[in-house]
């Protein structure tokens, strides 16, 4: 069984992905999609109905659902007369639950200063900000750092002393090390890991929210 983990996605996220599972699938062969709304699991219902895939759903809590689409022969047979067209329009929109988002944040910054034009000032503004983010109660998951942002995180930043308190407090501290490479940063480097485009791309579309200042 192929299990899909759709729990956070908008409609029709979960029914796109759950498409593209079993369409590679065999008679007999069954994807599980778990998502967290009723609606979602409604609309696989729909989805399977059109499509001949047979349908099993078990709600596991009061916003959690697994749904197991099992290909049928009819279904195989449906799906080699070609492949048929899917509209968003066919299915109910639905908007992401309120619980779906955990209180963490992230913050991204792309640059070494805050805003436009002045250069100056958006230096002395981004530098304010990391000393009242330092302040704060509930310190950011992660603060991921890339571009002129990576600057921030190396020899002669004026902001490693709120980042290492930022550090201290719980937040994981990433520079991008394309980024540390393409502006020969990468043996000054003071605080923090190196990250890659792929873990930014999971951090930045998982259901944390994402705060970018810059």
């Amino acid at each position: 069984m192929l299990s899909l983990d759709e729990r956070g996605k908008t409609c029709p996220i979960p029914i796109v992905e759950t498409k593209k599972a079993i369409e590679a699938l065999d008679v007999g062969e069954v994807v599980e999609t778990i998502v967290d709304n009723e609606i979602s699991a409604q609309n696989l219902k729909k989805f399977a109905d059109q499509r001949k895939y047979a349908y099993e759903m078990e709600k596991v809590s009061g916003s959690e659902f697994k749904v197991h689409l099992t290909v049928t022969e009819a279904a195989k047979e449906f799906l080699s007369k070609g492949r048929p067209s899917f509209n968003e329009n066919d299915y109910q929109a639905c908007d992401l639950p309120a619980a779906a988002f955990s209180g963490d944040y992230i913050v991204v910054i792309s640059s070494d200063h805050m805003g436009e034009p002045e250069e100056e000032l958006g230096k002395v503004l981004l530098k304010g900000f990391l000393f009242a983010l330092s302040k704060k109660d509930e310190v950011p998951k992660k603060i991921i750092f890339y571009n002129g942002g990576a600057k921030l995180t190396c020899e002669g930043s004026e902001s490693l002393e709120d980042l290492k308190e930022l550090g201290k407090s719980g937040a994981e501290i990433v520079t991008c090390g394309t980024c540390l490479k393409f502006q020969h940063l990468e043996d000054k480097l003071q605080i923090g890991g190196v990250t890659n485009m792929y873990e930014i791309t999971e951090a930045l579309t998982g259901t944390a929210r994402v705060v970018k200042p810059c």
